[in-house]
């Protein structure tokens, strides 16, 4: 039980994964992730904050409250994160369930530029999925320091096995814990 794979530059234990999983790609920008769940025969919902042309997703931010926010795009596309604001609707994991239907996820990956942590760190529901495949933004939030990344992941730990917790450089942005794999106690 240890088929872990690297997909568009997130962790997946795949075998922990049922037939038919229910799949969060939140971030889905390129739609790799989501591409190839859904080549597997699982269902994936795709979520991103970005228009995204030709391709059925939800445009919408995931966060740690539902509201509006305003949306801060910068030169590098890849870089493109909710701030204060009113030019779109934020949802949480759990309104975003409830609106889907959706009882469990089996797999959310993260990819959102700096929220995930907001999310992780005030998520009162945890564990939120079978899996969470996380890639933090320090370089993006400067409250996002090693140390409030590692007090998170220690916290996290109580609800999950924590692999892939690799301070690294990567994508010229400097030191992240950039492809953290969560996996439900």
């Amino acid at each position: 039980m240890n088929n872990t794979k690297v997909i568009a530059e997130h962790s997946v234990d795949l075998d922990l994964l049922p037939e038919k999983a229910v799949i969060l790609d939140a971030g889905c920008r390129g739609f790799e992730f989501t591409d190839y769940f859904e080549r597997k025969g699982h269902v994936v919902f795709s979520v991103d904050v970005d228009e995204l042309v030709g391709r059925n997703y939800i445009q919408m931010a995931i966060s740690d409250q539902d509201g509006k926010c305003g949306i801060n795009k910068s030169a590098d596309p890849q870089a493109t994160h909710i701030t204060e604001g009113s030019d779109m609707n934020k949802i949480t994991l759990k309104t975003l369930a409830e609106r889907l239907k959706i009882k469990r996820w089996d797999l959310i990956k993260l990819d959102i530029e700096g929220e995930e942590y907001n999310i992780l760190n005030n998520e009162e529901n945890h564990p939120i999925a079978s899996q969470v495949s996380v890639e933090f933004h320090a370089h993006c939030r400067l409250e996002q320091t090693k140390q409030a990344l590692d007090k998170l992941l220690d916290k996290l730990s109580e609800f999950y096995f924590i692999k892939n917790r690799n301070w690294e450089t990567r994508h010229g942005a400097g030191f992240n814990y950039w492809d953290v794999l969560l996996i439900a106690k």
